[in-house]
């Protein structure tokens, strides 16, 4: 990576103490994979540990959405007040309510308490739409897939080390010890986030926001719904709604198939970790810059269909080891690319509220699948999820084959405004 580290000639950032001298990527990506890991902590076991409770698997799944409904409601307003007020602050004010979350988690004692931990961390989740801004604000255009990718990798390596943390806690003390680890953890992660991590919106940037076409809720609106950011996220939405839908009811699946418990189903979701920080951490950017942004969520979005539906066909468990790569690589592919593009297609003022909307869009999808999958998995038959998934998935495929080039991307936005980005781009301080 390549870093220039010259003054910001937007009028320098919001808060730069001189002894900032790391890359602001880097600090990043050590913040996300240390939050990742308390993430990847407790999930695997949150089936189990509401079955205890006398959790169904619709409830288990509800539990799942209820996570992704408070993070429908607050990451939009996490991604406008970042654009208003900096990234830095709000991403530190994050880190300490998932830190809160998680010890909630550790005293629960009932399903209430369960759903107050898993909404409180999901209020605390538009912490990525921040981490994918800062990127955006650190990153040339032509990197900026790269760098989502760095961010995409420290997620998957976070969630490969986090479950066998998890269960080996939870095999000595329990299935709400973890949480505990994971929220001494993150609280480490904000205080080390307070001390290093720059900000990364300029004043100008902060002033310009005005001027920005998502700056009002009428030029959001028209923003999300403009060709090509609204077919974006129409792929999106189809994809994570089946992706969330597979991994809500994937530990209820394989405890039935194949008598998982929590601590095996931590394994699992360690391979697809590691496959994951390969393919964003390595084979991501190459494969960007060698067939661009739109075919690489078209080769992800098939992939990740084809993951999804060796699940309902496995005979033995050892089907995951070809299961779990196909639908980490399909995921790792699809996400960022289209991530990337959307970013590409907003103005610099605006990274934050659109990034933003397309993790409401993101949250939606969370919240939908894990419901209607939960629903099947309990009404229609344990295989039945998968099987829906894989159709909706096929839909996004047919919508990926419209997918604008990245030359394209910026055709529904106001001449005026995409000069002045393209301007900034241009002479961009914070490359990655």
């Amino acid at each position: 990576m390549d870093v220039d580290r010259r003054e910001p000639s937007g009028g320098g950032s919001l808060e730069t103490p001189s002894r900032r001298r790391v890359p602001p990527i880097l600090i990043l990506v050590s913040a996300v994979l240390v939050d990742m890991i308390g993430f990847g902590i407790v999930i695997p076991l949150l089936p189990f540990y509401a079955e205890e409770f006398g959790a169904t698997p619709f409830v288990v799944t509800l539990l799942i959405a209820s996570y992704s409904a408070t993070q429908l409601l607050a990451t939009p307003l996490w991604g406008r007040m970042s654009d208003r007020r900096g990234r830095r602050r709000l991403f530190i004010a994050g880190l300490t309510a998932s830190a809160l979350s998680h010890l909630l988690y550790g005293f629960s004692h009932s399903l209430p308490m369960l759903f107050l931990s898993r909404m409180t961390a999901g209020a605390a989740g538009g912490t990525i739409s921040i981490a994918h801004a800062i990127t955006a604000d650190t990153t040339s255009a032509e990197n900026r897939a790269r760098g989502l990718g760095w961010i995409g990798a420290a997620a998957g390596l976070g969630v490969m080390l986090g479950p066998p943390i998890g269960g080996y806690f939870s095999s000595i003390w329990g299935l709400g010890a973890p949480g505990f680890i994971a929220a001494g953890l993150t609280a480490l992660n904000a205080v080390a986030a307070y001390f290093f991590l720059p900000e990364s919106r300029t004043r100008s940037a902060a002033a310009g926001f005005a001027s920005g076409e998502a700056a009002t809720l009428r030029g959001w609106l028209a923003t999300m719904t403009r060709h090509p950011v609204a077919l974006l996220m129409g792929v999106y939405f189809l994809a994570i709604s089946s992706f969330s839908a597979h991994f809500s009811v994937l530990a209820l699946y394989l405890e039935r198939m194949f008598a998982f418990d929590g601590e095996m189903v931590g394994y699992v979701m360690a391979l697809s970790g590691g496959c994951t920080v390969i393919v964003r951490g390595g084979i991501l950017g190459w494969l960007v810059g060698r067939i661009g942004e739109a075919n690489t969520a078209r080769v992800g979005v098939v992939v990740l269909g084809l993951g999804v539906m060796v699940v309902p066909l496995m005979e033995s468990p050892w089907w995951l080891a070809l299961a779990a790569p196909l639908w980490a690589f399909g995921a790792g592919t699809l996400f960022p690319a289209l991530a990337t593009m959307v970013s590409r297609a907003t103005d610099e003022h605006s990274q934050g509220s659109v990034l933003g909307g397309s993790q409401v869009v993101g949250g939606l999808g969370r919240v939908v699948g894990p419901l209607w999958a939960g629903a099947l998995f309990q009404s229609a038959g344990i295989a039945i999820p998968f099987w829906v998934g894989v159709g909706a998935i096929a839909g996004a495929a047919v919508l990926a084959t419209g997918l604008p080039p990245a030359s394209q991307l910026r055709q529904g936005v106001a001449p005026a405004t995409l000069a002045r980005a393209e301007a900034e781009e241009a002479t961009s301080d914070a490359v990655v």
